[in-house]
């Protein structure tokens, strides 16, 4: 790597060493074919006799000088640079200070123009420069070339800083990127951590409904039982690695909970199911129904001796989703004490909670409803997300037939 390949990679310049030199040759040739143009100009207005080779080739030698002296004015902008922001920073200094190089470089210019062409002018003309001609060319030229100067180094600082304001735009897009993934991948492993605890939960339950059975000698109910179990953890495992279900799945999964809890209770239970069909196909967390199922009937109708009631309810409510478990069980007692669980503390419901907290933060709503007369009401509210995906793992009945 080049001295000038650093300079341009501490500058901040994203360009290579053949691209520096020539958008320098471009520039500067600019510059040089206009002064030429110029000074003919004024030669041919000013009826001079004669406009020697000299003249010329002093033009020529300025300006090949000022662009070999890129890469030192490229490092005065990058060590001065005209700072864009800053309440502190001194813009007059750093003017006086690229005003003094560009007034060294200009005089330093000038006299090895004066070294160089002083030979060549003599030969054409018979006698040798002053050395005052230093001056006269210096003064002479002396305000386009501090002006151009410093428009090189102003044009760099625009450039520097854009380059730099790109760079931290777009290093602040990754660090919002890399938290956004770091959040989602945060907020997927405790989703599925809190999944997990719900299912040795329900799990436990159900299996000790299964021993009740068995040491209550129903062998026929208790297979049956284990066998629903079966389907229904098969359509969980069919899930497992997802967070969201539409809620079409979500009541299926819900419905193989009850098919399980209608072995044990029979014709104690009716279940019913109000669905609104626009909210079929919308996302929900996965086994968001059964915990509040399952606390409906542990601590609510699991007393009740006959009609024994579960409704199931969904409405859509402009741009979020309303999901209803009502149960008809004890409710509040008279006493005004609550029965284990029904004061919406149990696990399930806590569980539920976090989730909904989780899953949708302060855009989630749970209401534990539990009047005196009896009866208990859940509902749970959260943004409306429609699935990507219209057709449903199960048969094609919409829930709303039931």
């Amino acid at each position: 790597m080049t001295r000038i390949d650093k300079l341009l990679q501490r500058a901040n310049l994203l360009i290579t060493y053949r691209q520096f030199w020539r958008y320098a040759f471009i520039f500067w040739g600019i510059l040089a074919i206009i002064s030429y143009i110029q000074s003919t100009l004024v030669w041919l207005l000013s009826n001079a006799q004669t406009m020697y080779v000299s003249e010329s080739i002093q033009w020529l030698i300025n300006y090949l000088l000022w662009l070999g002296s890129s890469p030192l004015i490229l490092y005065a902008a990058y060590r001065f640079p005209f700072r864009l922001t800053g309440s502190n920073y001194s813009w007059p200094r750093t003017i006086i200070i690229h005003v003094l190089i560009a007034s060294a470089l200009g005089l330093l210019i000038t006299v090895i123009s004066y070294a160089l062409v002083r030979p060549l002018h003599a030969h054409e003309t018979g006698h040798w420069m002053n050395p005052k001609t230093i001056l006269l060319w210096f003064f002479y030229g002396y305000s386009l070339s501090v002006i151009t100067y410093l428009l090189v180094v102003v044009g760099y600082s625009i450039i520097s800083y854009t380059t730099h304001y790109q760079a931290l735009k777009e290093q602040n897009l990754k660090y919002e990127l890399n938290n956004e993934q770091l959040k989602t991948q945060l907020t997927s492993a405790q989703l599925q951590s809190l999944k997990m605890q719900l299912n040795p939960h329900f799990l436990f339950n159900t299996h000790h409904a299964i021993v009740s059975l068995m040491l209550q000698n129903d062998t026929r109910k208790a297979i049956d039982m284990v066998t629903a179990l079966s389907d229904l953890l098969r359509g969980v495992l069919a899930h497992q690695t997802e967070n969201f279900l539409t809620l079409r799945d979500e009541l299926n999964l819900t419905q193989q909970y009850l098919a399980i809890q209608q072995i044990r209770f029979q014709d104690r239970l009716r279940i019913e199911y109000d669905i609104d069909p626009a909210t079929e196909h919308c996302l929900v967390p996965q086994l968001i129904l059964q915990p509040l199922v399952e606390n409906a009937i542990t601590h609510g109708i699991s007393s009740l001796t006959n009609d024994a009631l579960i409704r199931i309810t969904t409405r859509k409510q402009e741009d979020s989703i309303q999901l209803t478990v009502f149960d008809n069980g004890v409710g509040k007692s008279s006493s005004d004490t609550y029965r284990s669980g029904r004061n919406g503390s149990g696990l399930g419901l806590n569980n539920t909670r976090l989730r909904l907290a989780q899953a949708f933060g302060k855009a989630a709503q749970f209401t534990f409803d539990q009047p005196s007369g009896g009866n208990t009401r859940v509902i749970i509210t959260f943004p409306y997300q429609p699935s990507l995906l219209t057709n449903s793992t199960h048969d094609n009945l919409s829930f709303a037939h039931y």
